[in-house]
Formats: structure tokens, sequence, C-alpha cells
């Protein structure tokens, strides 16, 4: 479907609508099904804060992805959430990061669905062989979303 929308975006951006062609490729970047959502400024305002300490270059080099395809950073991870919750995805290990220049991303996410996710990440935890929390969550399907490379650990014991 992505490559059917951008093959519109060309045929309007040739048709002499530039701007409509740039809607239709935010709408098909990562993410971006989330701009056809109407805002409800009560729903953003009632998520709840989940704190990220990353590295400074990860967190900058996500927010420009974010920034790029026009989403906000707290709806790539309500997507991950909701793929977690769904059992659609399972976040890979992240590798642990050198102690230099961490900083916190702060993002919102509603708390009904964060408590979907503790429902499930034990049981997720203990199939995967790995601790999976909420912020390996969101910094892996952040970074997995938006194509940021971020270092994992093969956890596969055929290899």
């Amino acid at each position: 479907m992505r490559d059917r929308l951008l093959t519109a975006a060309r045929h309007l951006e040739d048709a002499g609508f530039p701007a409509e062609a740039a809607d239709v490729r935010a709408v098909a970047a990562p993410g971006g099904w989330t701009l056809l959502k109407e805002k409800d400024v009560a729903a953003a305002v009632g998520g709840t804060n989940l704190a990220l300490t990353i590295d400074g270059d990860l967190r900058d080099r996500l927010k420009a992805k974010a920034d790029e395809f026009g989403v906000t950073l707290s709806s790539v991870v309500a997507d991950g959430f909701r793929k977690v919750v769904a059992g659609a995805w399972v976040p890979p290990k992240l590798a642990p990061t050198p102690t230099g220049d961490k900083v916190v991303l702060n993002v919102r996410v509603d708390a009904g669905l964060r408590k979907q996710v503790d429902a499930v990440k034990a049981e997720l935890t203990r199939r995967a062989g790995y601790r999976i929390t909420q912020s390996s969550i969101a910094i892996a399907w952040m970074a997995e979303d938006l194509g940021v490379d971020v270092a994992t650990v093969d956890t596969d014991p055929a290899e």
C-alpha cells in the first residue's frame, strides 16, 4: 500500500498539487496513519509519561526521523505497544549502551494501553528468554518503525 500511496503522491505532484502530495507522503510514512485520526486534546493530556533513558545520539536520530515523517514519538510508541499486546511483534533484545551521553526522552502513552502491556510483559519475557520492559518495547519499536539503527543482541540459540 505504501508504494501505491507514494505513486499517488508523484501523480499529485506532477498534476500541480504539491501540498496534497506532501500530505499523501506523510500518511505513507511509518506511523503516518495516525495523522488521519482526530486530534483529541483530552486524550493526549490523559496519557501518562514514560521516561526513557537512552543515548543522546539515539534520541536525536529518533526525533529527526519522527519530524521527517511528521509523526510524534508518543504515537509511534503507542503503535508498538498495540503490536505487542496483539502478539504481532516481540522486541529484540537491546544491546547495552555505553555509559556516555545518557538523556531522558519523555513520551506520553495512554494509561490503559500501558496496563495492557504490563499484563503481557511477564509472559513475553519468559518466552523470549530476556527481560522485556515498557522502555525496551518503546525504544526498539521506535527504532524499527522509524528506520533508525540500534544495537541488538542475537538471542537465537540455533546460530
